[in-house]
């Protein structure tokens, strides 16, 4: 089941990327569309904004895997091996009930976007259920990757970084 997850956040990862190359290739579309051929470039900032949240959101189950996420390790460097178990555990299910809850509220915003017919106030009217659809998606995935991580921790198989790595 772990191998599942962490495949699971690796392609998310992937497709977060994905998102960032999009997102620059359309900022610089955009430059050349407004300053180059002097024409508006109406569609492209707000794809351009879905694909960075999306991105994020999308992309920090990878980062969880990593253990990539910011980490203040003035107390648990100090602390004996077990209780670095214990809080990495704990920090990891505080995680994990954070993404949970966000799961379930972006759930229920996309489903309400989407039977609301909800479209973007732009001439395009761009269906808003799709780009909300990736906080359930990357929130799910984050607290899958959380319960990862805290699963390889009681296994011992998942060791904390040291030294800013």
């Amino acid at each position: 089941m772990v191998s599942l997850i962490e495949r699971l956040s690796y392609v998310a990862g992937v497709v977060a990327a994905f998102l960032i190359a999009v997102a620059i290739a359309i900022v610089c579309q955009m430059v050349v569309i407004r300053y180059a051929l002097q024409q508006s470039a109406a569609w492209q900032t707000e794809v351009v904004t879905f694909s960075l949240v999306a991105a994020t959101l999308l992309g920090s189950p990878w980062v969880m895997k990593q253990r990539g996420h910011v980490a203040v390790e003035l107390v648990t460097s100090y602390a004996d091996p077990g209780a670095q178990r214990i809080m990495r555990i704990l920090a990891d299910l505080v995680v994990m009930i954070f993404a949970l809850i966000m799961f379930w509220e972006g759930l229920e915003l996309t489903l309400e976007a989407y039977e609301g017919g909800w479209t973007t106030d732009s001439i395009y009217e761009f269906s808003i259920w799709i780009p909300y659809s990736s906080m359930p998606i990357g929130f799910g995935l984050l607290a899958l990757q959380c319960l990862a991580c805290i699963l390889k921790t009681i296994s011992g198989q998942d060791e904390p970084r040291s030294g800013g790595h």
